[in-house]
């Protein structure tokens, strides 16, 4: 095995040198990016509360229409999933009305998907409305569940919480507490690549009781996070994509967030996922360029899975047997310790199929341990976790159920509302 040594560097100079876009144009690139999706689907990527070993983790989606070339997000049944708890769960969906108005409905579950919540208060309705000269709407909503209670959306240039299920609304920026490191029951939020970090553009933690906080002190990077992995033992990971220099940052905090030690990479690769067993270990899902190519692709990507075991000073390509790399993809530290893999297949029919993987010797081999029929593309995973979506009646369309293991061997069906 090589062994790579990601050298260090002063965030302040790379805050100098490089100009952060605005977040217009970043929200271009993104869709961008989604339109080179010819062969796979759109992934989901979703949060899960372990019991007492794991922390509570929250993710991030978005709703309406990503292109003319995409269908949306949202299936015809169900919603985007996440998970708060053993038996606890809410479920977010979007719809878009005939105004250009969106609204983000949230609905929850106490025993494990048996009942849902049908409270007509808990949602947002975008207060920008409208559609421009091509017929797109003008506001897009970006959400992340937080917890149980405290739901995040980002509302054009508008950042909106609440901590009450989604009853009422508060601008974010006021209704965060700002602290110079989480308290010690406040869990942060976890997030990955696939969709970004939704509504997220900072590390946050939530408490039991809603409360959000954010951290006061300089951040790891001047973009927004990547990738968000809080690990079993507290440490926090993430990555950070600096843009047009075309490196990426790997921060790890053992502190809660009070400080943070940052690596940069070499140039020309995709960050795919972070997964973080300990303050010492992690694994590093990347997307390396065909030969010859400029930047990797989904499809034509190479996988690569690198891994530390000195606190992210080196990383060791663990010279993976993963196929081509796709950003439909999530990986995760599974709750038996295991390193767990979920992807998509693509559109076509030959490959309507969604697959879970384990890794074996430390990610050089990965199995296939399930395979399962889909009709909405998507999969997800946070630490602890993995699952699959998929419906018993394959002629209807959506998700009418997730099957959800935390070892690839043993597997738990939550039903989705309808």
């Amino acid at each position: 095995m090589s062994t790579r040594e990601f050298t260090g560097f002063d965030v302040d100079t790379v805050a100098d040198a490089v100009r952060q876009p605005p977040l217009d144009d970043m929200r271009t690139a993104a869709r961008a990016r989604r339109r080179r999706r010819t062969s796979v689907a759109l992934a989901l990527v979703v949060a899960v509360a372990g019991v007492a070993m794991l922390p509570l983790f929250g993710n991030t989606g978005r709703g309406g229409w990503t292109g003319p070339d995409q269908p949306p997000v949202t299936p015809d049944r169900g919603g985007q999933l996440f998970l708060t708890g053993p038996e606890s769960a809410v479920v977010a969906r979007v719809w878009d009305a005939d105004d250009g108005c969106f609204t983000v409905r949230f609905r929850r579950t106490d025993d494990g998907g048996r009942n849902w919540t049908d409270d007509e208060m808990t949602r947002y309705r975008t207060s920008f409305c409208g559609k421009d000269a091509e017929g797109d709407p003008l506001s897009n909503p970006e959400f992340s569940v937080l917890g149980q209670r405290s739901y995040l959306v980002r509302d054009g240039d508008q950042l909106r919480l609440s901590t009450d299920y989604g009853r009422t609304w508060r601008d974010a920026e006021q209704a965060m507490v700002t602290v110079p490191a989480f308290p010690a029951r406040a869990q942060p939020v976890f997030c990955q690549w696939n969709q970004g970090c939704g509504a997220l553009r900072e590390p946050v933690a939530v408490s039991p009781t809603g409360t959000v906080y954010r951290l006061g002190g300089k951040p790891p990077s001047p973009r927004p996070p990547t990738n968000i992995y809080p690990s079993a033992d507290g440490t926090i990971w993430a990555t950070y994509w600096p843009g047009y220099i075309g490196a990426f940052v790997v921060a790890r905090s053992v502190d809660r967030g009070a400080t943070w030690t940052t690596w940069q990479s070499g140039e020309g690769a995709n960050v795919i996922a972070i997964a973080g067993v300990s303050a010492q270990e992690a694994y590093l899902l990347i997307a390396l360029p065909p030969p010859g190519g400029p930047q990797p692709t989904e499809v034509e990507g190479r996988s690569q899975l690198l891994r530390t075991t000195d606190g992210g000073r080196t990383w060791a390509d663990m010279g993976t047997d993963l196929p081509n790399a796709l950003e439909n993809r999530c990986l995760v530290v599974g709750s038996d310790g295991s390193l767990l893999l979920v992807e998509t297949g693509n559109r076509e029919t030959s490959n309507n199929r969604s697959a879970a993987m384990i890794g074996l010797d430390a990610g050089r081999h990965f199995k296939t341990v399930r395979e399962y029929d889909r009709r909405d593309g998507r999969v997800g995973a946070a630490p602890g976790y993995a699952w699959l979506y998929g419906r018993d009646d394959l002629a209807a369309g959506g998700a009418d159920h997730v099957q959800l293991t935390g070892d690839g061997a043993s597997w738990t069906r939550l039903p989705l509302p309808d």
